[in-house]
């Protein structure tokens, strides 16, 4: 085999080219330019929910609440409840009404009026008074002239107020008015009026209780704070019907 040896100057030429000096490596490095450093991407500001584009739909309307509207009754569907509920007050009213059924008829009798106060004289008069239903049995009224120490002309109408779940009366004379509210005895069988005035802060109470062909009344006024002012008492007998 044929063989051929180098020079030693060639012998350092090819380490040097094969390894490099040092000298060589940072002349180098100072010449290379540099590479731009890669830069990763930044990630984007979340989004404030409250600026975010509000997606449309198709959802129906709805109120403030968020809740969907009612359907509004018809015009017809009104009116039908209009019925029922007036069907429904009358007959709650003509069963708070029958018990004035007792009081139907013309009446005579005497009533007197006793003072607690003895500078008070008592005082008593005839009265003579009759009783009917009127518009359908929706009030009673009372049709009266007294005779003797109050001698007066009157009418007293009652009626039941479902509103109020009372009863209420109005009187009316030829020398006084007033209003009544009225509620039913614990047995069913007769109303308990009371008034009370606005100017004077006295109170007034008084029944009717019928019993066949008689009707007996009893009442008390007091004065504001509660002193006894004065006792009514009363009795009627029914009159007979001539033929």
């Amino acid at each position: 085999m044929k063989t051929q040896l180098l020079s030693p100057l060639a012998l350092c030429l090819a380490a040097l080219l094969v390894s490099g000096s040092p000298a060589l490596r940072a002349q180098d490095a100072e010449k290379a330019p540099e590479k731009p450093a890669t830069e990763e991407p930044k990630p984007e500001p979340e989004q404030d929910p409250a600026k975010k584009p509000i997606p449309e739909t198709d959802a129906t309307e709805e109120d403030a609440e968020g809740e969907p509207e009612e359907a509004q009754p018809t015009p017809e569907e009104l009116e039908e409840q209009m019925k029922e509920a007036e069907k429904e007050e009358k007959a709650v009213v003509d069963r708070m009404m029958k018990v004035f059924t007792p009081l139907e008829g013309a009446w005579t009798g005497k009533e007197s009026l006793k003072y607690n106060d003895e500078r008070f004289r008592d005082k008593s008069w005839k009265d003579e008074w009759s009783g009917k239903f009127t518009f359908g049995g929706r009030y009673f009224e009372m049709d009266g002239q007294t005779e003797g120490d109050n001698q007066s002309a009157y009418r007293w109408v009652c009626t039941f107020d479902i509103s109020v779940q009372r009863y209420r009366a109005w009187y009316f004379g030829d020398n006084a008015q007033n209003q009544y509210l009225g509620t039913l005895s614990a047995d069913g069988s007769h109303v308990i009026w009371r008034t009370r005035s606005r100017e004077t802060g006295s109170e007034s109470e008084f029944t009717m209780k019928a019993e066949g062909n008689r009707v007996k009344c009893e009442g008390k006024d007091k004065l504001a704070g509660g002193k006894l002012f004065s006792t009514q008492s009363s009795e009627y007998t029914r009159k007979r019907v001539e033929l």
